[in-house]
């Protein structure tokens, strides 16, 4: 089982608490993290895209300071050896030659370590509105076409350096980019909806979710996820989003994590359902109907433990079938990160250590 690290690369990381770590995202806190995870057994790193808050007045100022995704990942690739780099583009700002360009040149920079995240958008209209990029809310009814002729065009511009694609919202005419990438290079789907697992198996490598609800239930939907893959005809990763508090004892760990669900950013969590309200998709669905407790960790599962019980843990939900590998979330990255390294991983009988180059 592989392990990565979603990259806290927006204000507060993933936590919607008052008394979770507070800080203001830099890349020198980036590199760190990045090269901690090398040092300590990570085989790849996430970097969401963000491109506007969600903190709407309120005392945490969740993501109002946000790293670009492409950028910090090119950075990154100078920074780290092995580890495989996962930079998103939000498809509805970002043009489709332009994130070709810039995925083919941090591939270069990064000796062949960088997957590219396609991002709809849709759940947060508001980044988008603010940059005149937002079509309407009928978007969300087509994204996902949206999406795949994006990553048509895309992969035209990879493979023969040249596309005159002719589709219903992309038309080129001798559209071209060079050097062609020497090899190819992977994308990366995170949604979860009907739609976009059809967008999976048409254009993607690998597949993120959020892991909700507990093992069986992820089992039961990487059961249903596998069984619509298979009109796919090639190997496609699935991975799924952790949350970890770790601490001494599991009593320690526990309190700290039912200390961040007590004291949400209430105006943060309420912007964020407000504007998943007016999407329909999946992942937005997680987002308005559950609890506030459950809103702190942003729909994610988390395990809460001493480094044995999360050794314990992880074991159980490496079991879980069809998922290949578990991205990570701390509220003390670098810190948490090589307690993983040194007190965590060699209890596992399920971890693979990372492939270096």
């Amino acid at each position: 089982m592989e392990f990565g690290i979603f990259l806290p690369s927006a204000r507060n990381g993933f936590i919607i608490s008052e008394t979770s770590p507070q800080y203001s995202p830099s890349y020198p806190m980036i590199r760190e993290i990045a090269q901690a995870g090398e040092e300590s057994g990570f085989s790849f790193a996430l970097c969401l895209s963000c491109l506007r808050g969600l903190g709407d007045g309120g005392p945490t100022g969740f993501w109002d300071d946000a790293l670009e995704a492409m950028t910090e990942m090119a950075a990154l690739s100078r920074d780290t050896t092995f580890m495989k780099l996962i930079g998103s583009v939000n498809i509805l700002a970002v043009h489709p030659a332009l994130a070709a360009r810039m995925a083919m040149t941090i591939d270069s920079a990064s000796d062949g370590r960088f997957l590219l995240n396609i991002v709809p958008g849709g759940w947060h209209p508001k980044e988008l509105e603010v940059l005149n990029t937002w079509p309407g809310y009928d978007y969300n009814s087509y994204r996902w076409e949206y999406a795949g002729e994006y990553c048509q065009v895309v992969r035209d511009l990879w493979e023969k350096g040249v596309t005159n694609f002719k589709g219903k919202h992309f038309q080129f005419e001798d559209l071209r980019m060079g050097p062609r990438p020497p090899r190819h290079i992977d994308i990366v789907c995170a949604g979860t909806s009907d739609k976009a697992i059809e967008f999976t198996t048409r254009y993607a490598d690998y597949q993120f979710r959020l892991a909700f609800g507990g093992k069986e239930k992820l089992a039961e939907v990487m059961k249903k996820y596998h069984a619509q893959l298979e009109t796919a005809g090639r190997s496609i990763k699935a991975y799924a989003a952790l949350g970890v508090v770790i601490a001494d004892t599991d009593e320690e760990a526990q309190a700290r994590l039912r200390d961040f669900e007590e004291h949400p950013d209430r105006a943060a969590i309420n912007y964020m359902v407000a504007q998943a309200s007016t999407d329909s998709g999946a992942t937005s669905h997680n987002i308005v109907n559950v609890e506030m407790g459950d809103m702190v960790r942003m729909s994610t599962d988390f395990i809460a433990g001493s480094p044995a019980t999360i050794a314990k843990e992880l074991d159980k939900w490496a079991e879980v079938e069809g998922v290949e590998g578990y991205m990570l979330i701390f509220p003390d990255y670098v810190e948490d990160i090589k307690r993983m390294g040194e007190e965590v991983f060699p209890l596992m009988k399920n971890f693979t250590p990372p492939i270096h180059a």
